[in-house]
């Protein structure tokens, strides 16, 4: 998936990085997955933007930690 020649770069070197794999439900991503860049610990808790906090997660894997990552700001 990540040699298609439309990959964005950013990622390309994320599924490279997980060796094709949703670090959040851990399983594969395959054709036609929709993907979303996501912060590993969230900018509102003051971290940038940089590769080392970003993974690639299934759509709906990043709209579940995103919720998860707003009840843990309430806690």
């Amino acid at each position: 998936m990540g040699q298609h020649p439309e990959t964005n770069k950013r990622i390309s070197t994320l599924l490279k990085k997980q060796k094709g794999k949703c670090p959040y439900c851990r399983l594969y991503f395959k054709e036609g997955d929709v993907l979303e860049i996501d912060h590993i610990i969230p900018r509102s808790q003051g971290r940038k933007d940089e590769y080392k906090n970003f993974q690639l997660l299934h759509r709906h894997c990043h709209d579940e930690k995103t919720a998860l990552d707003s009840c843990m700001r309430c806690v």
